[in-house]
Formats: C-alpha cells, sequence, structure tokens
C-alpha cells in the first residue's frame, strides 16, 4: 500500500494523527498528491454504474455505491425509509459494478 504523500510535506494540516492536504493553491496542483489519488482509485474493487431509482432496485444489489462509496446493502436496510427515498430522489445511490481482474 502506497504511503500518503502528505505525511512528510510541510504544508499539510495535521489532524487527530493524520496528515491532510491543506486548503493552500499549492496542494491543488501537488503532484505527489494526484498520482496517490490515481493509484487508490486503481486499487478500488467497484466502479460506478447507472444510477438506482428505486426501492425494489436497490434491495436487489448487493454492493452499492454512495456518494462515491462502496456500501453493503444491509447499511440501507437498517437506515429510515424516510432517508432511504430521499437518497434515491436526489439520485446518490449508483450501482456498484466489480472491476473484472486483469491477471489471467
Amino acid at each position: 500500500m502506497k504511503l500518503n504523500p502528505c505525511r512528510y510535506c510541510v504544508l499539510s494540516s495535521y489532524y487527530k494523527g493524520k496528515n491532510f492536504p491543506s486548503l493552500r493553491e499549492e496542494c491543488g496542483k501537488c503532484e505527489n498528491l494526484k498520482e496517490h489519488r490515481e493509484y487508490l482509485q486503481s486499487q478500488r474493487k467497484f466502479i460506478e454504474g447507472e444510477p438506482i431509482t428505486g426501492v425494489e432496485e436497490l434491495l436487489q444489489q448487493e454492493w452499492v455505491m454512495w456518494y462515491h462509496q462502496t456500501k453493503h446493502v444491509e447499511v440501507f436496510k437498517s437506515m429510515q425509509l424516510r432517508s432511504v427515498l430521499l437518497f434515491l430522489e436526489r439520485g446518490a445511490f449508483r450501482r456498484a459494478i466489480r472491476k473484472e481482474s486483469e491477471e489471467k
């Protein structure tokens, strides 16, 4: 696993034992940070698919992308129905498509 590029950076912010990029313009242009984010994206098991529009369709899925993060459907079964309907209305849920393994 690659280390956080902000770990030894002078410009980074330190919060609860972790280093994060600051709000400075230099952090937005940092090549190390861009490479690190690309690396993290390449290590993901799922990619985002089409939006989910109904509760039935949501319950048929096993894994769901929720605001660019992978979540198991059991997380939403324990949520209040009103909250789930609100997220569906906003288009927050998307199908999670498993990446094909490139090793053959």
